[in-house]
Protein backbone atom coordinates (compact mmCIF):
# COMPACT_ATOMS: atom_id res chain seq x y z
CA UNK A 1 0.00 0.00 0.00
CA UNK A 2 1.31 3.33 -1.06
CA UNK A 3 2.09 6.25 1.63
CA UNK A 4 -1.15 8.00 1.70
CA UNK A 5 -3.79 5.23 0.75
CA UNK A 6 -6.11 4.06 3.85
CA UNK A 7 -8.13 1.06 3.69
CA UNK A 8 -11.73 2.11 5.31
CA UNK A 9 -14.50 -0.24 6.29
CA UNK A 10 -17.62 0.15 7.39
CA UNK A 11 -19.70 -2.41 9.02
CA UNK A 12 -22.88 -1.60 11.30
CA UNK A 13 -22.96 -3.26 14.27
CA UNK A 14 -26.39 -2.11 15.90
CA UNK A 15 -29.08 0.30 15.81
CA UNK A 16 -29.96 2.09 19.04
CA UNK A 17 -32.36 5.11 20.52
CA UNK A 18 -28.93 7.60 19.89
CA UNK A 19 -28.30 6.42 16.32
CA UNK A 20 -26.06 3.50 15.19
CA UNK A 21 -23.22 1.82 16.74
CA UNK A 22 -20.82 1.48 14.08
CA UNK A 23 -17.31 -0.49 13.60
CA UNK A 24 -14.76 1.13 11.18
CA UNK A 25 -11.76 -1.06 9.83
CA UNK A 26 -8.69 1.21 9.12
CA UNK A 27 -5.33 0.65 8.12
CA UNK A 28 -2.60 3.11 8.92
CA UNK A 29 0.47 3.32 6.75
CA UNK A 30 3.80 3.25 8.24
CA UNK A 31 4.64 7.29 9.05
CA UNK A 32 8.58 6.28 9.56
CA UNK A 33 9.91 8.17 13.17
CA UNK A 34 7.67 11.15 12.97
CA UNK A 35 6.67 12.90 16.27
CA UNK A 36 3.91 15.40 17.24
CA UNK A 37 6.32 17.54 18.75
CA UNK A 38 8.91 18.00 15.28
CA UNK A 39 6.21 18.50 12.72
CA UNK A 40 4.06 21.66 12.49
CA UNK A 41 1.48 20.36 9.81
CA UNK A 42 0.96 16.96 12.07
CA UNK A 43 -2.47 16.21 11.25
CA UNK A 44 -1.54 15.61 7.15
CA UNK A 45 -0.29 12.17 8.42
CA UNK A 46 -3.26 11.08 10.88
CA UNK A 47 -6.57 9.28 9.48
CA UNK A 48 -9.23 11.25 10.01
CA UNK A 49 -11.96 9.20 10.67
CA UNK A 50 -14.32 11.76 10.64
CA UNK A 51 -13.84 11.77 6.50
CA UNK A 52 -15.67 8.77 6.30
CA UNK A 53 -19.44 10.34 6.92
CA UNK A 54 -19.07 10.43 10.46
CA UNK A 55 -20.17 13.06 13.46
CA UNK A 56 -18.15 13.16 15.63
CA UNK A 57 -18.38 16.40 16.90
CA UNK A 58 -18.55 15.95 20.67
CA UNK A 59 -17.50 12.87 21.56
CA UNK A 60 -15.30 12.49 24.27
CA UNK A 61 -14.47 8.60 24.37
CA UNK A 62 -13.67 6.13 21.86
CA UNK A 63 -13.30 1.99 21.80
CA UNK A 64 -11.03 0.18 19.80
CA UNK A 65 -8.90 -2.77 18.96
CA UNK A 66 -5.42 -2.05 17.72
CA UNK A 67 -2.98 -4.30 15.73
CA UNK A 68 0.56 -3.01 15.75
CA UNK A 69 4.06 -3.74 17.04
CA UNK A 70 3.69 -0.17 18.68
CA UNK A 71 2.81 3.75 18.82
CA UNK A 72 -0.66 2.72 17.88
CA UNK A 73 -1.88 6.60 18.51
CA UNK A 74 -4.76 8.12 18.84
CA UNK A 75 -5.22 12.31 18.25
CA UNK A 76 -8.48 14.27 19.55
CA UNK A 77 -7.87 17.68 17.86
CA UNK A 78 -10.01 21.15 18.15
CA UNK A 79 -9.51 21.61 14.46
CA UNK A 80 -12.53 19.74 12.14
CA UNK A 81 -11.03 20.48 9.45
CA UNK A 82 -6.72 19.48 9.64
CA UNK A 83 -5.71 22.99 10.81
CA UNK A 84 -2.45 21.53 13.07
CA UNK A 85 -2.42 25.30 14.48
CA UNK A 86 -5.45 23.78 16.93
CA UNK A 87 -4.88 22.38 19.88
CA UNK A 88 -4.53 18.25 19.78
CA UNK A 89 -4.19 15.59 22.40
CA UNK A 90 -2.52 12.25 21.29
CA UNK A 91 -2.66 8.94 23.09
CA UNK A 92 0.50 7.03 22.21
CA UNK A 93 -0.09 3.41 23.24
CA UNK A 94 3.07 1.37 22.87
CA UNK A 95 5.59 4.02 21.76
CA UNK A 96 9.30 4.05 22.94
CA UNK A 97 9.90 -0.06 21.58
CA UNK A 98 6.05 -0.73 23.06
CA UNK A 99 7.73 -0.25 26.39
CA UNK A 100 5.61 3.22 27.17
CA UNK A 101 2.48 4.97 26.49
CA UNK A 102 1.85 8.66 26.75
CA UNK A 103 -1.18 11.41 26.78
CA UNK A 104 0.74 14.32 24.98
CA UNK A 105 -1.29 17.97 24.51
CA UNK A 106 0.25 20.04 22.26
CA UNK A 107 -1.41 23.93 21.84
CA UNK A 108 -1.02 25.19 18.29
CA UNK A 109 1.65 24.26 15.67
CA UNK A 110 4.77 26.71 16.68
CA UNK A 111 6.81 23.27 18.02
CA UNK A 112 7.87 25.47 20.87
CA UNK A 113 8.52 23.86 24.15
CA UNK A 114 5.94 26.18 26.13
CA UNK A 115 2.96 25.37 23.88
CA UNK A 116 3.68 21.34 24.28
CA UNK A 117 3.42 18.98 27.82
CA UNK A 118 3.39 15.14 27.85
CA UNK A 119 3.00 12.85 30.67
CA UNK A 120 4.66 9.51 29.84
CA UNK A 121 3.86 5.85 31.94
CA UNK A 122 5.33 2.31 31.64
CA UNK A 123 3.21 0.31 29.72
CA UNK A 124 5.95 -2.62 28.73
CA UNK A 125 4.78 -4.89 25.83
CA UNK A 126 1.57 -3.55 25.56
CA UNK A 127 0.71 -3.88 21.57
CA UNK A 128 1.32 -6.86 19.69
CA UNK A 129 2.58 -7.34 16.54
CA UNK A 130 0.16 -10.23 15.48
CA UNK A 131 -2.72 -9.58 17.38
CA UNK A 132 -5.35 -7.16 17.75
CA UNK A 133 -5.57 -5.46 21.71
CA UNK A 134 -8.46 -3.36 22.94
CA UNK A 135 -8.17 -0.18 24.14
CA UNK A 136 -10.25 2.80 25.05
CA UNK A 137 -9.44 6.69 25.57
CA UNK A 138 -11.29 9.10 27.49
CA UNK A 139 -11.08 13.11 27.41
CA UNK A 140 -13.75 14.49 29.35
CA UNK A 141 -14.06 18.05 31.35
CA UNK A 142 -10.03 17.94 31.06
CA UNK A 143 -9.68 14.64 32.52
CA UNK A 144 -7.52 12.51 29.85
CA UNK A 145 -7.54 8.63 30.21
CA UNK A 146 -6.50 5.55 28.53
CA UNK A 147 -7.06 1.81 29.41
CA UNK A 148 -7.31 -1.59 28.29
CA UNK A 149 -10.04 -3.73 27.49
CA UNK A 150 -13.34 -1.75 25.51
CA UNK A 151 -15.25 -0.62 28.57
CA UNK A 152 -14.57 2.89 29.44
CA UNK A 153 -12.99 3.49 32.74
CA UNK A 154 -11.83 -0.05 33.78
CA UNK A 155 -8.26 -1.10 33.61
CA UNK A 156 -6.94 2.67 33.55
CA UNK A 157 -3.23 2.45 32.02
CA UNK A 158 -2.40 6.19 31.83
CA UNK A 159 -4.46 9.31 32.98
CA UNK A 160 -3.77 13.03 34.22
CA UNK A 161 -5.86 16.53 34.16
CA UNK A 162 -5.45 19.40 31.51
CA UNK A 163 -5.89 22.53 33.30
CA UNK A 164 -7.10 24.33 30.29
CA UNK A 165 -9.03 21.55 28.28
CA UNK A 166 -10.32 21.85 24.79
CA UNK A 167 -13.56 20.74 23.09
CA UNK A 168 -12.76 17.92 20.74
CA UNK A 169 -13.76 18.19 17.26
CA UNK A 170 -12.61 15.13 15.13
CA UNK A 171 -10.67 12.22 15.82
CA UNK A 172 -7.56 10.07 13.97
CA UNK A 173 -5.68 7.45 14.57
CA UNK A 174 -2.15 7.10 13.37
CA UNK A 175 0.99 4.73 13.26
CA UNK A 176 4.94 4.86 13.87
CA UNK A 177 7.68 2.95 12.68
CA UNK A 178 4.73 0.12 11.00
CA UNK A 179 1.66 -0.61 9.51
CA UNK A 180 -1.17 -0.76 12.21
CA UNK A 181 -4.92 -2.43 11.80
CA UNK A 182 -8.01 -1.30 13.45
CA UNK A 183 -11.55 -1.62 14.53
CA UNK A 184 -13.01 1.21 16.03
CA UNK A 185 -16.31 1.37 17.51
CA UNK A 186 -18.35 4.39 17.47
CA UNK A 187 -22.01 5.68 18.66
CA UNK A 188 -22.89 8.30 16.01
CA UNK A 189 -25.38 9.41 13.56
CA UNK A 190 -24.39 8.94 9.58
CA UNK A 191 -23.62 12.83 8.44
CA UNK A 192 -22.91 11.45 4.07
CA UNK A 193 -21.09 9.07 2.08
CA UNK A 194 -19.55 10.36 -1.28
Amino acid sequence: MASGQRLFLLTIIALNSLGLVIENTFTTPNNGKLNLFQVADFLQYVVDINQYGLDLGGITTLTFEAKACGDANTIMSNSDNGNSSKPIYEFIIGGWENQKSAILRRNDDSLTQSSQQVVIFNTPDICKCDEYRQFWISANNGVLMMGKGLIVGINVIAEWTDPDPFTVKSIGIITWGGIGEWKVQLEGNIVSFS
